[in-house]
């Protein structure tokens, strides 16, 4: 490789690409209800699932926040992180006042999460028709600043703030989630995600691993998750010499594959909220984590 190519080389590994604030916020919300519900639901013994993808008859899969199960009593939960007010109509339409100014319709919020409940009601039961799980359906409206509306109109799920869903899981539960339950539950995944260089993380569909036959192969026998840490060289002096990116992949059965590689190798992504797959550069990549792949019925 000439000092050209290795200067290049050397500009592409250094580009930088800086979080995505908004979408930050709402998952660092999400990530701090998940703790207080596993903390809050501990000593009640309720099992705590975030980000559960479940198939869709209609094509694809949809995303359930977070899904509290203790014995037979399963919570599906749709948590907002909206500050401002926020209004709800008869037909569904939650339409959120921001402080800043400005308003944004977020049609049929509670009508999207029961559809979700029912469908997971429906894949349980298809695997265990005679095993009875009681389903309630939630949004948690959880922002310390938000106006509630005077009056919620008949909607098919349970409005609720953090505090109301932090005081359900501690004065209800107390037993071991339903071992049925639970077996339907871990044939579940949730996003993938690719760490750039920078802070920004892309979620989605791991498409291909890029990194040749014999990593797919490899990746074919996994279980459970799927890591992947890059060591780039960074260095301005890289650019005088032949240099190599490490690309170390684990998964949790405790396997791992190392692979040096130059310029070249690209992964596929279907990224959540674009219209098509996409391939990432390996050489702006810092890590990934790849969900464990569904079961036949997830």
């Amino acid at each position: 490789m000439g000092l050209k190519q290795r200067w290049l080389l050397w500009r592409k590994r250094r580009v930088i690409f800086p979080p995505d604030e908004i979408h930050q916020a709402g998952e660092n919300a999400e990530l701090r209800l998940e703790k207080l519900c596993r903390a809050a639901g501990k000593t009640n013994q309720w099992s705590v699932y975030p980000s559960v993808r479940i198939p869709d008859p209609d094509g694809g899969r949809r995303e359930i926040d977070l899904i509290l199960v203790s014995g037979t009593t399963v919570l599906v939960v749709e948590q907002k992180h909206w500050s401002g007010r926020f209004e709800v109509f008869e037909d569904g339409e939650f339409l959120q006042h921001r402080n800043k100014g400005g308003e944004h319709s977020h049609a049929t919020v509670a009508h999207r999460i029961a559809r979700k409940a029912r469908l997971l009601e429906e894949i349980h039961r298809k695997r265990f028709p005679d095993n009875e799980m009681s389903f309630h359906v939630l949004v948690a409206m959880t922002h310390p600043r938000l106006e509630w509306p005077d009056r919620i109109p008949d909607i098919p799920a349970e409005m609720v703030n953090e505090r109301q869903l932090l005081d359900r899981i501690q004065s209800i539960g107390g037993e071991e989630i339903n071992s049925e339950f639970s077996e339907t539950m871990d044939g579940f995944g949730t996003w993938d995600e690719i760490h750039m260089h920078g802070g920004l993380k892309l979620k989605g569909d791991l498409l291909d691993i890029g990194l040749g036959t014999g990593v797919e192969e490899w990746d074919v026998h996994r279980n459970g998750e799927l890591k992947a840490t890059v060591e780039h060289p960074r260095g301005f002096f890289s650019v005088f010499k032949n240099t190599t990116s490490q690309i170390t992949l684990s998964d949790s059965d405790g396997r791992h594959i190392d692979i040096k590689c130059k310029e070249g190798p690209m992964l596929k992504m279907h990224v959540v909220g674009r219209t098509s797959s996409e391939e990432v550069d390996w050489m702006q990549i810092d890590g990934i984590l790849a969900s464990k792949k569904p079961a036949e019925w997830g």
